[in-house]
């Protein structure tokens, strides 16, 4: 998989560059070692990937009509910057707890459909019923979308240290994860039409979506590599999955400031409903390691 494929390229850049002799079997350093703090700067890489097939009737405001509008947007989740923090504790001089809090902000991005509006209708107060005497069809190439999510984890996890020797330790760790996913962006579409002053009109808006948030319990499942820079100070660089099965959150849509219509009215007529949308991330982090 290609987003496996860089945390693989890392891995091996870091196992190429690091002298042999940090690996000497003198251990005694991390044995004094049972309180760790570490911040850190993390890349994302997003395993959202879903599409919304969005259909509903527009209204037409000045007679009888039928009406049909659809589109499907697609909703990529890319690469992004995080941050990450954690605290652990080893009771023992290889058997520890942490306390692991992430949070990122992945864009994402989808090459949507065309937007396709099918209006059959009659003006004033034509009584018979569909099919009516006039037709509009129309399809636009629509923008895609464009947006973000908002993730947020906090992890329970169990760690494990396996010191090479008095510079370089490995740390394997894994443990439930509390996830909270929101996301927003524009794509989706809402159209309405009406006579004025003898002439067919119309309006297209591209509307801003949202959903969640989501709150979820999942795990996750990593190797940190850590290598002393000087006195209680290390580099620590970690690569790791979070996963939790997916979720199926009501898409919302927000209020436009060029649309005067009720905002509820709006949310009626479109018809909305739910998107799949799966929160699982894998993320690789640098930082710094302060060991008490």
């Amino acid at each position: 998989m290609k987003k496996q494929g860089y945390v693989f390229i890392l891995v091996s850049f870091l196992a190429v560059g690091m002298p042999v002799s940090a690996f000497s079997q003198q251990t005694d350093y991390w044995s004094a070692k049972r309180l760790e703090f570490s911040t850190a700067v993390s890349y994302e890489f997003s395993l959202l990937e879903t599409s919304y097939f969005h259909q509903y009737s527009p209204p037409f405001l000045s007679g009888p009509y039928k009406s049909n509008a659809e589109q499907t947007i697609y909703l990529n989740g890319k690469q992004s910057w995080g941050l990450s923090a954690a605290i652990s504790y080893f009771p023992l001089r290889k058997l520890g707890l942490q306390l692991q809090f992430e949070y990122g902000k992945p864009r994402i991005e989808g090459t949507n459909t065309a937007y396709d509006i099918l209006l059959n209708y009659a003006i004033g107060s034509f009584a018979g019923s569909p099919p009516y005497p006039y037709i509009f069809e129309k399809s636009y190439d629509w923008p895609n979308t464009e947006g973000y999510l908002t993730q947020v984890c906090l992890s329970l996890n169990a760690l494990v240290r396996f010191p090479f020797s008095e510079r370089v330790a490995l740390y394997i760790s894994g443990g439930p994860t509390y996830f909270r996913t929101s996301g927003e962006g524009v794509g989706v579409t809402y159209s309405k039409f009406w006579i004025e002053e003898g002439y067919f009109v119309g309006e297209t808006y591209q509307m801003k979506f949202k959903f969640g948030p989501i709150n979820k319990l999942g795990l996750n499942i990593g190797a940190e590599l850590n290598w002393v820079l000087f006195s209680n100070v290390s580099l620590a660089i970690d690569m790791r999955f979070y996963g939790t099965p997916k979720e199926s959150p009501r898409l919302q849509i927000q209020r436009n400031e060029m649309l005067a219509d009720s905002i509820d009215e709006v949310r009626k007529t479109m018809n909305l409903h739910d998107i799949d949308i799966n929160p699982s991330f894998y993320r690789a982090h640098v930082g710094l390691k302060y060991l008490f």
